[in-house]
């Protein structure tokens, strides 16, 4: 029986070290993805508390054989070597993880903006998708673009240069969930690669008013195939077990 004992304690006593050890190993993996989220932080300049983005739509998806993607962009008068330059030419699947980096974006840039209160709400995910028409505003004022605009003139921009001008002065009722502290900034319109309109002129599914610059914290820089499934994996689990029957 004493031997019994010792048995069972020396066993409980490895356990105990096993776990200790376990929980080192993992306090070193939290920290070194902490110091590695940190650096991506410091050296990207996205305006995100961590870079990192998991994709959860099929929008950016290219499908082998097509491109339907750069027949809408050169249909619509962007010429076929800009958008040869455009980054992430290949597009992206759900799952894929995107690292991030600053927001200033250009023309065929895969940005990450917030949503409007006038097809959606800011609390719910962002969208990221990329820029097909560039509006530059001076001082409250339309000046040029670049790209295309779809179903808009560069004269209906004045319409949301108005938005802006009166959501600096009082964010109630905004419908934007932030503005240029400058009267001096851009408007995006954006499109997802697999959708065939852009998210400002879908005619039965609009998912977005043109997009102010303030919107955007970060645009797309990597890709990381598949790595955001984890994400997508605990989100299907957390909601499977808070469901209320």
């Amino acid at each position: 029986m004493p031997e019994e004992k010792e048995d069972k304690k020396a066993g409980l006593t490895r356990h105990k070290e096993s776990l200790k050890e376990w929980l080192r190993d993992l306090v070193d993996v939290l920290v070194t993805l902490g110091v590695i989220l940190v650096i991506l932080r410091v050296l990207l300049g996205a305006h995100m508390i961590v870079p990192l983005v998991v994709v959860t739509t099929g929008s950016m998806v290219h499908h082998e054989g097509s491109n339907s993607w750069i027949a809408w962009l050169n249909e619509r008068g962007v010429a076929n070597e800009t958008v040869m330059e455009m980054p992430l030419g290949g597009g992206f699947n759900v799952g894929d993880m995107m690292v991030t980096m600053r927001p200033e974006a250009g023309l065929g840039d895969v940005i990450i903006y917030q949503r409007d209160s006038v097809y959606g709400s800011p609390d719910m995910e962002p969208i990221i998708h990329r820029v097909v028409g560039i509006v530059y505003v001076n001082e409250s004022r339309v000046v040029g673009h670049e790209g295309t605009l779809d179903c808009f003139g560069e004269d209906d921009f004045q319409k949301y240069v108005g938005y802006v001008d009166e959501c600096r002065v009082n964010m109630t009722g905004c419908p934007y969930p932030a503005v240029p502290e400058s009267a001096s900034y851009r408007f995006y319109i954006t499109k997802g690669d697999a959708n065939t309109a852009s998210d400002q002129c879908a005619p039965l599914m609009k998912i977005s008013i043109p997009v102010n610059e303030a919107q955007v914290p970060a645009k797309a820089w990597l890709r990381l195939p598949y790595v955001g499934w984890l994400k997508l994996i605990m989100n299907a689990v957390i909601r499977l077990l808070t469901f209320r029957f």
